[in-house]
């Protein structure tokens, strides 16, 4: 169709604004791509440092709990002295030593050496120090006499023979007494401890931190991946992080130089085209529009999307390809700051933070968030029997209930007008902190009656049960760690009042402290039954477990319970038949461990533990029926437990009334009880005189008199030899006790 000039003109401009805007979105397009870049780099550079340094605030909290234990702990510090040692010195120390490994945030092992006596103890056994598998590491360092900070990881086992040893970071400090040094304490932490640890706060599953020098970390660097790498102040070591971006950042990145020089000139071009086409008419403004059609082809097939039709199709694929930077720098950012709130309130809480009110209130300006309280109220919320939580769960639907559990007690918080921060402290466990404000009356609710509105809508509204501890309320910022220790404590003792309960300070305030030698006296005797045949080893058991109801009972002394009830079985097995031995390691001994992970309360473990043990005696009963000897001894044991008070009581006259050789006797008593014969005599014989020393007012004659000893001499030697006190201090202890 025939145009005339002015139209023809018009016309021509549409195309050489087409070109010159689209070189200028592409122009901003490449800056923002820059920019957006660059901030995605400092973004994961700042998480991977905060990740660092909560990883140093645990190992810091280690090394201050170990150094604490040498210069404070009584027990330790007389273990590096010159005072004999006894087999209960090393079982408490031992004890000591498995307390703190338990209570550091990461697994490890501890081992301690005594110079003067070359010998190593550790929560596993004690150990010669020829024969440590760690002593070439152990006398390196020793051998400098100076305590030293973290050292880089290597590889560890307790026996030097073990093929199958793992790699750890170890700390050793030095034992003085005075100026002198006595020993050294070693703690080593499982390198896959800590970095597990460190990558559950990486909430990217596109890359994970790794260890420089680590095997996995060369392959990274081989792959060519962009490296983010964060060296720790604290231990020197550096961390590093593989940079993951779209490939559509890489590219343009790699000609965004390039392109920028290139856009500009086609701005160039166009406006000289601009002032020609005045001049010109209609027909050179299409080889433009040709040359624009090539050019968004060619960059779509470099960003990887379809071919455009036109130029403004280009420019809307453009546009959107911006959007989507914009929209991944804005989420990037908004994570950022949830893992900034979530390390403030956990550094809290965890007391690895000391803010003033004031520096608190200005972090949460900072944050957005309200500021206002006169006190704040702590609790801590358990999910009940988490194991099977998880085993009925879907990852996906475990999150999406915890999501609910978090914004449950928040709109809680809303609708009573109290301002709630939270923070999951353990897989199964979350915090809540109330902001109480006492001018307004609105926000009046106590922190115990919303632990008693969220509990009842929990047990309404999810499949699932809670257990809640309530701490004392927090006047400031500043004790708010105590708060938080106070509300753990409590919902520790669900094991005593058992789960879907609300636990506070009044509720706890009723039960004593657990007593550990007592009941590990009561474990002894129990076990000593049962390895004896006894038919008093339940109720013994039972009234272990009655006295641990009265008691301040948490997971953690469970966990000790177990493992001492297992290795005193595993000690008591050992006098017992092969056949036995075997049953006990492949069928029994494992479901203790297991009783940690299914047991929640007193109740119920107490439940698993005595059916455990049922299921074992049939086993042995069964054993023992099988052998034919075993009824001659019980018989001999019968009569010794009836006539021990009879001076005449002998292995030849016990033989003579059954018809076998002493020597025949001596050995079926010793294979069939475990003890010698006349070990088991002494021993019956010194329970009833301790009976008769604490329960009587009978001479020391009467009493020797009584349990069989015709000569007052004899029994004062052979009790104190047992003993290790004579019969009247003996008394005299106890009713001092």
């Amino acid at each position: 169709m025939k145009m005339n000039w002015y139209y023809r003109t018009i016309l021509s401009y549409a195309p050489i604004l087409f070109v010159i805007i689209s070189s200028m979105i592409f122009i901003i397009f490449l800056v923002l791509n820059n920019a957006s870049e660059k901030k995605y780099k400092e973004t994961n550079n700042a998480i991977l440092d905060r990740m660092v340094f909560n990883l140093d605030a645990n190992l810091m909290l280690i090394e201050r709990n170990v150094v604490s234990k040498l210069l404070m702990d009584n027990d330790i510090q007389e273990y590096f002295s010159d005072r004999p040692k006894h087999a209960v010195d090393d079982f408490m120390l031992q004890k000591k030593i498995i307390e703190l490994s338990l209570a550091l945030p990461f697994s490890n092992t501890i081992y301690m050496y005594n110079e003067d006596e070359q010998r190593i103890i550790s929560d596993l056994g004690s150990y010669a120090l020829d024969s440590f598998g760690d002593r070439e590491f152990l006398m390196f360092n020793y051998d400098k006499k100076e305590s030293t900070d973290w050292h880089d990881p290597r590889l560890f086992a307790y026996a030097a023979f073990d093929e199958d040893k793992q790699k750890v970071v170890s700390l050793v400090k030095f034992a003085y007494t005075g100026d002198e040094v006595r020993g050294a304490f070693v703690v080593n932490v499982y390198q896959r401890s800590f970095m597990d640890y460190l990558n559950s706060l990486n909430e990217s599953d596109s890359n994970s931190v790794l260890l420089e020098g680590d095997d996995n970390a060369p392959a990274a660097l081989d792959n060519g991946a962009d490296m983010i790498m964060v060296q720790s102040d604290y231990t020197g070591w550096r961390f590093v992080s593989q940079g993951v971006y779209d490939s559509g950042y890489n590219i343009l990145s790699l000609f965004s130089s390039v392109w920028m020089f290139i856009l500009i000139f086609i701005i160039l071009l166009a406006l000289v085209g601009f002032t020609i086409v005045t001049h010109m008419h209609y027909k050179p403004i299409h080889s433009i529009m040709e040359k624009v059609g090539q050019f968004s082809n060619r960059k779509s097939e470099e960003l990887g999307i379809k071919g455009a039709n036109n130029e403004f199709t280009f420019i809307e694929m453009a546009l959107d390809h911006l959007l989507k930077r914009s929209l991944d720098y804005e989420n990037l950012h908004k994570e950022d700051c949830l893992l900034r709130q979530q390390r403030l309130f956990r550094d809290l809480l965890a007391g690895h933070l000391y803010l003033t009110d004031e520096e608190f209130k200005q972090k949460l300006a900072d944050l957005s968030l309200p500021d206002t309280y006169d006190r704040l109220g702590v609790i801590v919320v358990e999910i009940d029997h988490y194991s099977g939580f998880t085993d009925k769960y879907k990852v996906k639907d475990q999150h999406l209930l915890k999501f609910i559990i978090e914004s449950a007690f928040r709109d809680l918080g809303q609708n009573h007008h109290s301002f709630v921060w939270d923070v999951w402290m353990e897989p199964h466990r979350i915090a809540f902190v109330i902001q109480h404000i006492a001018a307004d009356p609105r926000s009046s609710k106590t922190t115990s009656a919303y632990a008693e509105e969220f509990q009842k809508w929990i047990n309404q509204h999810l499949e699932l049960t809670i257990t809640i501890g309530v701490g004392a309320d927090s006047d400031s910022i500043e004790t708010v760690a105590d708060s938080y220790r106070n509300a753990h404590d409590n919902v520790e003792l669900k094991m005593i009042f058992g789960t879907n309960t609300i636990i506070d300070n009044r509720k706890s305030a009723g039960k004593l402290s657990l007593d550990n030698y007592v009941y590990l006296q009561a474990l002894d005797q129990a076990v000593q039954s049962f390895r004896m045949n006894e038919s008093d080893w339940r109720e013994k058991l039972t009234q272990i477990f009655t006295e641990l109801r009265k008691m301040r009972f948490m997971k953690q002394d469970m966990t000790g319970l177990v493992n001492i009830f297992a290795k005193r079985m595993d000690q008591a097995v050992k006098a017992l038949s092969a056949n036995i031995q075997q049953i006990w390691k492949q069928d029994f001994q494992h479901r203790f461990a297991h009783l940690n992970e299914t047991a929640e309360t007193l109740d119920e473990f107490e439940y698993q533990f005595m059916g455990i043990m049922a299921m074992f005696e049939a086993c042995v009963d069964e054993d023992r029926q099988a052998r034919r000897h075993h009824s001659i001894a019980m018989q001999a044991k019968g009569y010794i437990d009836a006539h021990f008070a009879d001076p005449d009581l002998s292995l030849a006259r016990v033989s003579d009334i059954f018809k076998l050789q002493p020597s025949a006797l001596s050995l079926l008593f010793k294979e069939e009880l475990g003890e010698k014969f006349v070990d088991y005599v002494l021993k019956i014989r010194m329970q009833q005189a301790k009976r008769l020393l604490i329960e009587t007012e009978d001479s020391i004659q009467s009493i020797a008199e009584q349990i069989g000893y015709q000569n007052v001499n004899s029994f004062y030697r052979a009790f104190k030899k047992l003993q290790d006190v004579p019969p009247g201090e003996f008394r005299n202890m106890y009713r001092t006790i």
